[in-house]
Order: structure tokens, then sequence, then C-alpha cells
């Protein structure tokens, strides 16, 4: 196979002006000089390239840095509800302190801890069933067993399991996405299993 003049490269770049904008990785890899008189338009469209990779990582590092502000606050929050599980021995009381710490948070609006009873049965088979777990909005007749009006969204968790309910774990906030599916629930879900192990073993505690 004969060599590829410069000449034909010209004449094909020539013929196919849109080829390096349809190969940008190809693109991306040419070393291109700047002559004296201005860039040429393919400086332009590297530096437009890069500018616009910089954005993208901007953006993402600043959502990362948001992820992990918001991380800190979560942890922060339910140490010091593991905290509550062994300071409080009954569970009046234990509901009490962690609405009063859990409503710190300011996307958080309402905390209710109740214990199980046949009116939440709907819910718990329409939200909670599979999962025992639920990030969203709710409608306004399940919204009305445990939230205020206002409420937007909600996150609601089941203590026990669908046969054996001992109580749910709900949290509302005004913002219509704060809580949703895809929602990071790692600190929280760690609580919901301490959680129930305390309320089963003070059930023991006063049979």
């Amino acid at each position: 196979m004969s060599e590829i003049t410069k000449q034909q490269v010209s004449d094909f770049l020539t013929e196919n002006p849109d080829f390096l904008l349809q190969n940008p990785d190809l693109l991306a890899q040419l070393e291109l000089q700047q002559h004296a008189q201005g860039a040429t338009s393919l400086v332009h469209i590297q530096q437009r390239q890069l500018r616009e990779h910089n954005t993208k990582l901007k953006a993402q590092i600043e959502q990362l840095i948001e992820q992990a502000t918001e991380n800190e606050s979560i942890y922060r929050l339910f140490s010091q509800c593991h905290r509550q599980l062994w300071t409080n021995y009954d569970f009046k009381t234990l509901a009490a302190n962690l609405r009063n710490i859990i409503c710190t948070s300011p996307a958080i609006s309402e905390c209710h801890l109740v214990r199980y009873e046949t009116k939440y049965d709907a819910l718990i088979e329409h939200r909670l069933e599979e999962t025992g777990t639920y990030l969203g909005r709710v409608s306004q007749q399940e919204r009305d067993l445990l939230f205020a009006e206002q409420t937007q969204s909600t996150a609601l968790y089941l203590i026990g399991n669908n046969q054996h309910p001992v109580a749910i774990l709900a949290f509302g906030s005004l913002d219509a996405n704060h809580f949703e599916p895809a929602k990071d629930s790692f600190f929280v879900l760690e609580f919901v299993r301490s959680l129930q192990l305390r309320l089963l073993e003070l059930q023991l505690e006063l049979a």
C-alpha cells in the first residue's frame, strides 16, 4: 500500500469538513501549532472542548463536595439518634427524643416513630411490603395517617416485617425532591436496624 500524502489528507479533510468534529477523540490527540498571526480554527475547537471538559469536572467536584457535606451531616445526626437508643427506656420518650433530634435538620420538617396499628395495614401493603422502605411522595390518604398537609416528600421505614410489624419510622420534608428513591439511605438503614433490635428488647423487658 502506497504512503498517504499530505495532499491526500488535505483533500480528504476538505471534502469531509465535519470529519474531526465527528471524531472528537482523534481531535483531542492532535498537537496543533498556533501561528503568530493567530490560532487556527482547530485550536479554537480544542480550547472549547477543554473548557467544556473543565466545566463538567468542576460541576462533578462540586457535586461530590456537596454530597460529602450532606453525608457528614446525616452521620452526625444519626450518631445522636444511636445514643438515644440506649438512654431511653420507653417507647414514648424514645419517639419524642428522636423527633427533637431529626427535626434539627433544615430539610426534615417531621419525624414520627409510631407503634404498629391496623390502620397502617394499607400503607404497609402499598409502600413497604417489598423492601420495608419507601422514599418519595405518598397519596393524600396515606399522608393524613402520619404527616401534616404541607408535607411534600416522605421516607418510611418498617420496623419488624410484614407478618409481624412493630412500628413505623417516618420522616417528612417540605421539599418535594428531598426524599426520592435514588437518595442514599445507608446511615438511616443502619439506624433502623439498631432501632428494631432496641424496640424488640424493650418489648421483652415489658413482657
